[in-house]
């Protein structure tokens, strides 16, 4: 009778770990599903769309980047519901076991680290520029021309395109764009003062 009970224990341990663990996954499925449509999906559309212009289109896509982006980073690093640490992953085994916790804590403490600064760096200057919009300012137009050009993501220029004018050390960010600048060409481009972030862009004399 001991030994039954021993092993239906069990099995009712495995049976509340697979679902626990099936549950994980449906979760990380649709939080998977979510990132894509706000990153990818959405912003391309709005790009795309005919009938509107290409700026107001990627105001929208860069606010779907930015503002999804900005709440993702806070929820996974304060939420007790993200895993930090995978079963599958080195840190479950046996001997981290007691240092779980420690590495845990300090990987939330450096994801919402980064948040903080990607708030203040990003979303404040671009939220800034968004309630300039809503108030009736046009974005500047500026004709300049291309010094540098740097592709982050393992070379997608179509995701992010960095640039730097001869004019202007600072860096601006081109999103969601199926053409590529190229440097040294003369562009008339529009863009958002604060947070830098180019919304359109036409090559000067066309």
């Amino acid at each position: 009778m001991l030994t039954t009970g021993t092993q239906n224990t069990q099995e009712s341990e495995k049976r509340i770990e697979t679902e626990t663990s099936a549950k994980v996954q449906k979760k990380t499925g649709i939080s998977y599903w979510l990132a894509g449509f706000f990153f990818f999906i959405l912003p391309f559309i709005m790009v795309s769309l005919p009938g509107i212009p290409v700026w107001r289109g990627r105001v929208v896509a860069v606010s779907s980047f930015i503002f999804f982006g900005t709440v993702a980073i806070f929820w996974y690093g304060l939420s007790p519901k993200s895993r930090i640490i995978r079963d599958s992953g080195k840190l479950s085994n046996v001997q981290y076991l007691r240092l779980r916790p420690k590495i845990e804590k300090a990987i939330r403490f450096l994801i919402v680290a980064f948040g903080v600064l990607f708030f203040f760096k990003v979303t404040l200057p671009f939220a800034l520029d968004i309630f300039q919009l809503v108030g009736g300012e046009e974005p500047v137009r500026s004709v300049e021309v291309v010094k540098y050009k740097s592709v982050p993501f393992g070379g997608l220029w179509f995701l992010k395109q960095s640039l730097r004018f001869t004019r202007d050390a600072m860096p601006y960010s081109l999103f969601y764009s199926w053409t590529p600048v190229r440097v040294d060409e003369s562009y008339e481009f529009v863009f958002l003062p604060r947070s830098r972030i180019i919304l359109d862009f036409n090559r000067s004399g066309t």
